[in-house]
């Protein structure tokens, strides 16, 4: 067992995925072992409890940050999921997003800013964030992709900076993706996103207006309602 935790204080100091997995009904309860996030074993005996349905179930489970009991044939496992902190990825830097970068870092979050205008990609202004890049959405994200843990936030209601990055965020499958504009703006965005040959399904992951509605106006208040739901969604 002390090797087996040993293993995973390694794993979580690397920043690498996985899950310590613990028995805890059956004939072997307490004994835990670790995998990773293919459903690989990395230190322990699973003793044959990871059927694909088993793999499929911790998957899940690291995909969504969710620890907890999963059912293995005549028994209970508990998965204890090791993950790196979610990526934030703000595109349109502004008072908004300064707001949103203080408030996300200290939330767990490890925030990325990228904007296409020089004088507003500073990094002097995103001392939380652990890059800040000046490019259009569609260079940013060929040299930094996406995967299903991003979470993408748009803060520049521009076409020429929207339509290129709704469909790469929604490509991806992230985690979460909410753009800042007004109702009508968002009326708009979903229009230009079906003409373009979206589905509906597609469209309802579009989290906008951004935020939940408790009323914001400041930038600082809009930064919270937009941490607020993130986390409902990472949580929830």
């Amino acid at each position: 067992m002390t090797d087996v935790l040993a293993a995973a204080r390694g794993l979580a100091d690397a920043g690498g995925t996985g899950a310590l997995v613990t028995e805890i009904s059956g004939d072997r309860p307490g004994r835990p072992f670790l995998v990773d996030a293919a459903g690989k074993a990395l230190s322990g005996d699973p003793g044959g409890l990871l059927t694909p349905e088993v793999v499929a179930e911790i998957a899940r489970r690291i995909e969504r940050e969710a620890s907890g009991v999963a059912a293995a044939a005549d028994r209970e496992l508990f998965v204890d999921v090791i993950a790196p902190p979610p990526t934030l990825r703000l595109f349109g830097a502004g008072p908004i997003a300064e707001a949103l970068c203080r408030l996300a870092a200290r939330s767990g979050f490890r925030v990325v800013v990228g904007d296409p205008r020089p004088a507003h990609a500073l990094p002097e202004r995103y001392p939380d964030a652990v890059a800040v890049s000046c490019g259009w959405p569609e260079d940013l994200v060929a040299a930094d992709p996406f995967d299903r843990r991003s979470f993408v936030v748009s803060l520049l209601h521009i076409e020429r900076f929207e339509d290129p990055l709704l469909p790469l965020a929604l490509g991806a499958g992230v985690r979460y993706l909410g753009a800042l504009g007004s109702r009508k703006t968002h009326a708009a965005r979903l229009e230009r996103l079906r003409a373009a040959g979206h589905r509906e399904a597609d469209l309802e992951r579009i989290h906008g207006p951004i935020g939940l509605p408790i009323g914001a106006v400041t930038p600082e208040e809009i930064a919270v309602a937009i941490l607020a739901e993130m986390v409902q969604v990472r949580r929830g």
